[in-house]
């Protein structure tokens, strides 16, 4: 993270904790009109004469229907389609596209990707302290003067809206510190890192970690639902697997919601029927007050049963 930053937060009440995680002085009562610092994403340049058809051949998403208004929400897999990150996906000019993943996943991606350039005319530019990422929870389409975007995984500008009126949003250090004291003053309330995390997860956007990291096709994530996988675009790394899953009908395992209490406990992170079996693995969790919200990679089968009970109380929501 990049000094400046850090030391203007710091001078907002921040603390930074050993996890990563940036925390405020205010105890959080809502998550509505927040500003959220963003460490756990950072953000990957590619550039190069050939960027769009390495990454066409890389991502799962279809790339060169990529514009100045949208984004995807997409994998990058290995050979056996496995995902081995979760990316947004824009495009900021011509053979320049910026990769938001997350921070513990930066080197991995990067190094993999670059096994596969050769002698393509593509550099990879790791821009963590360069830009910031911050997110916005905001219930109106203006702000500042400025029109956010309307539609899920629409953009303007470096303005990307991700789901029930939250935006990320990609600026440089100098530009982030502006935007922040501009919306502090607009009514904007700052909010620990973590509960962005807490958002995405209530709204079923799945960002993998090392632990999760090249154990899901991408069906897995719901990210076929998302408009994150192209099955016409041509071959790209892990296509077989992930066409096949696709073809032959849908996955036996997708991701879904799940809300318990906060102190409610899951050994080894899975969800377990009351027979003791293992149905589900919990990839990501996250508390707000007296509420722990998950995302579950289950068995579809499992939860097409009404009568299906938990060893723990667990509400299931499906995506």
């Amino acid at each position: 993270m990049n000094s400046n930053w850090q030391d203007f937060l710091t001078s907002q009440t921040a603390t930074f904790l050993n996890n990563g995680d940036i925390q405020f002085s205010k105890t959080p009562t809502s998550l509505i009109s927040a500003l959220f610092p963003v460490p756990q994403l950072t953000v990957i340049k590619v550039t190069g004469n050939d960027a769009l058809i390495f990454l066409q051949g890389q991502l799962s998403c279809n790339v060169k229907e990529l514009n100045c208004e949208n984004s995807f929400f997409t994998a990058f897999c290995n050979a056996k389609g496995r995902t081995i990150s979760t990316i947004l996906i824009f495009f900021k000019q011509e053979n320049n596209f910026f990769l938001i993943l997350p921070s513990v996943l930066a080197d991995k991606v990067q190094k993999k990707l670059q096994m596969y350039i050769l002698r393509s005319d593509v550099h990879l530019h790791n821009l963590s302290d360069e830009f910031c990422i911050i997110g916005l929870s905001c219930s109106s389409t203006h702000l500042n003067n400025e029109i956010l975007p309307n539609n899920d995984f629409g953009r303007r500008n470096a303005i990307i809206k991700l789901s029930q009126s939250r935006y990320l949003i990609i600026a440089t250090v100098e530009n982030s510190i502006k935007q922040w004291s501009k919306w502090l003053n607009d009514g904007f309330i700052p909010q620990n890192s973590c509960l962005w995390n807490y958002l995405d997860i209530s709204t079923g956007l799945a960002w993998l970690d090392t632990q999760s990291s090249e154990h899901y096709i991408p069906q897995m994530l719901n990210l076929d639902k998302l408009g994150g996988i192209s099955f016409d675009k041509g071959c790209y790394t892990g296509q077989e697997v992930i066409a096949r899953t696709h073809y032959l009908g849908s996955s036996k395992r997708a991701l879904f919601v799940g809300e318990c209490a906060a102190d409610t406990f899951f050994k080894d992170n899975r969800i377990n029927n009351l027979a003791g079996e293992s149905i589900g693995k919990i990839i990501q969790a996250e508390k707000f007050g007296d509420k722990q919200t998950l995302l579950i990679v289950m068995s579809t089968i499992a939860n097409d049963d009404a009568n299906l009970q938990f060893e723990q109380h667990l509400k299931i929501i499906k995506l």
